[in-house]
């Protein structure tokens, strides 16, 4: 991985280049800049400014403004017509005499300030010196930001490579688990066709193994058709589409009928209006899943009540699963949304700990939320929440004649 390079140092040399036709007057100003240990670059007119600037990079330009032949506006006016130095700075070094209508002309050549001669030196060696620390300042950060660009260049190309990864391993595990199938569901007929036709022959040690190969079988069966339930969350790709929340709660509620109905469960679904963006079917296998855990993880004897119900916050719509059942202590909460993670074993509660994972998976996939408010003893208050859908008002004129129509 690429590391963000050390700051420039200090003691590093800047050229400064000192344009004037007097020798004296640029041996004046390098006597007075020596100090600030950078390299002063000394020409005697506009032409040769010129020339320079093509061969080297300059920090700042102390330019002299009254020069035969090119003068110092005319030189200013020149390096600016060149992109790479127009963001040179350029401090012009004029006599008392200049009027307020060249200092502007100065400025509008792009002049940045202005020395008067005779030059003080503290004030020559201070402005030329903010000037230094601005441009080591900029060098700096370009060379921060050039390294923050490789290091984001190379960031972006490990998660492309770890996605790529990920695809490749959740699709493996698919096409495993996918081809486990068969032989398992081969010894659960099996198993099942000896029993039923042999079961006679055999003595009850015989039949008991027998029971418990068919038991395994079929559990090793839903195990699998839970893991490529989650796999293909990873896989599969979708564009999002308004859901009807009512019409999802009660399909998920028809499918757990028979499972209801077994337990005894009371069901309440309170009524909903609000639709969200998302995928249908697994928005309805989530809710199914939810349902099928507020009914099962209940104590012994008492009977599994259930409230289904919405609000709309903001920018998105929270579903809410509540039952009475066992509740989950804080310190499991953010464990159950892990795949395989238990709290209770087999001989207690069914189940393989893959459900809940999927409901985490699906509504991240869905781009939402899922979270639990539970106590033991007092229940659980499953919750997800996804984007809201609020349809135009044509859309809810049509819908609604339809429903006349219907």
């Amino acid at each position: 991985m690429a590391q963000e390079p050390a700051p420039r140092p200090d003691a590093e040399k800047v050229n400064i280049l000192m344009v004037d036709d007097s020798p004296d007057k640029l041996l004046a100003m390098e006597s007075v800049l020596a100090d600030l240990g950078q390299n002063l670059v000394k020409v005697g007119s506009g032409e040769e400014a010129l020339r320079i600037l093509l061969k080297q990079d300059f920090a700042l330009i102390l330019l002299d403004v009254n020069m035969p032949g090119m003068d110092g506006f005319e030189t200013a006016q020149l390096i600016r017509k060149r992109k790479s130095f127009e963001h040179i700075p350029i401090i012009f070094v004029t006599a008392l005499s200049t009027t307020d209508a060249e200092i502007f002309k100065g400025y509008a050549f792009g002049a940045v300030d202005y020395i008067l001669t005779p030059i003080l030196p503290e004030i020559l060696k201070t402005k030329v010196g903010v000037f230094v620390e601005l441009w080591k300042q900029r060098r700096e950060l370009e060379a921060r930001a050039e390294a923050f660009k490789k290091l984001n260049e190379s960031l972006e190309t490990r998660a492309l490579q770890l996605s790529a990864a990920n695809r490749e391993l959740e699709s493996f595990c698919y096409t495993i688990a996918h081809d486990l199938r068969a032989p398992l569901r081969a010894m659960e007929g099996l198993t099942s066709l000896l029993l039923d036709e042999h079961g006679a022959k055999l003595d009850s040690a015989a039949l008991e193994y027998g029971d418990r190969i068919r038991g395994a079988a079929a559990r090793m069966d839903q195990m699998i058709q839970e893991l490529l339930s989650y796999s293909r969350l990873s896989l599969m790709e979708f564009q999002p589409q308004p859901i009807r929340l009512s019409r999802a709660m009660k399909d998920a509620v028809s499918q757990l009928a028979w499972d209801l109905e077994q337990r005894k469960a009371e069901i309440h679904v309170k009524k909903s209006s609000h639709q969200v963006l998302g995928h249908y079917v697994i928005a309805v296998q989530v809710l199914v899943n939810l349902v099928s855990n507020a009914v099962k993880f209940v104590d012994p004897g008492k009977t599994p009540r259930v409230i289904i119900r919405d609000e709309k916050r903001e920018g998105v719509i929270r579903v809410w699963v509540e039952d009475n059942g066992i509740g989950i202590a804080p310190e499991h909460q953010d464990r159950i949304f892990r795949i395989f993670e238990r709290l209770h074993g087999r001989e207690s509660y069914s189940g393989n700990g893959i459900g809940l994972a999927i409901v985490e998976k699906a509504i991240v996939r869905m781009s939402g939320r899922v979270g639990i408010e539970s106590a033991p003893g007092v229940g659980s208050k499953f919750w997800f929440e996804l984007p809201a859908f609020v349809p135009d008002a044509l859309e809810e004129s049509a819908e609604v004649s339809q429903g006349n129509a219907s």
